[in-house]
């Protein structure tokens, strides 16, 4: 199984000098590698691998035409960006074996809307932004759907064994199933009212003893 996203590659030579030249023809170096392919310098259009990125993340497949012959599936596996600008100046590759699986991260997209905001002003807490998983490369996702929408009272939560995986696609040993992604905490004013009212708890109590 092939990615249908393509990217186009040229081999080359590693040197200091035609690394300037290089990136001044609007290119970037990268590298291929992977437990069964030896290190491959390669450059990329920068423009096109931008494009790619902002598409593909780094957990999808992607199919690389080296040399407008030799296709290679792989997946973004590191990118290098200056410290100044942000600007993309190196990316590397991890040639994959279709019947090995990888692991990798994908991001979480919370989707829906939550009744404990709009009814009871509750605040939504992020605990995790991305989540690893574990599967074939051609059961790859960009993303994972957190829906909210089940975030009816304060004491609602979502772990991670709340999420919904697509078929092939597992989580990775390093999650535990009961940790919280997301948890709903009470509006300043309630939890200030409450805290309030547990206070005054022992000293209604002592007056009526």
């Amino acid at each position: 199984m092939k990615s249908e996203l393509k990217l186009a590659a040229v081999t080359r030579q590693p040197g200091r000098q035609a690394l300037r030249q290089l990136r001044v023809e609007g290119f970037i170096p990268a590298v291929v590698y992977g437990p069964k392919t030896e290190n491959l310098h390669i450059q990329i259009k920068k423009n096109e691998a931008l494009k790619l990125y902002e598409k593909a993340g780094e957990s999808s497949l992607i199919t690389l035409v080296i040399d407008g012959k030799d296709e290679r599936q792989v997946i973004i596996k590191d990118i290098a960006q200056t410290n100044v600008k942000s600007q993309l100046i190196h990316m590397d590759f991890f040639q994959v074996d279709m019947a090995e699986k990888v692991t990798t991260e994908v991001e979480l997209n919370f989707v829906g809307e939550a009744p404990v905001v709009k009814g009871l002003g509750g605040v939504i807490v992020r605990n995790f932004d991305a989540v690893e998983i574990e599967c074939l490369p051609q059961d790859l996702i960009n993303e994972l759907d957190v829906d909210l929408s089940g975030l009816v009272g304060f004491d609602d939560r979502i772990t991670f064994a709340d999420l919904k995986l697509s078929k092939g696609v597992a989580l990775s040993s390093h999650h535990e199933l009961n940790e919280i992604i997301v948890a709903v905490e009470e509006p300043r004013a309630v939890a200030v009212e409450n805290a309030a009212a547990e206070e005054s708890k022992p000293e209604a109590e002592a007056k009526k003893e």
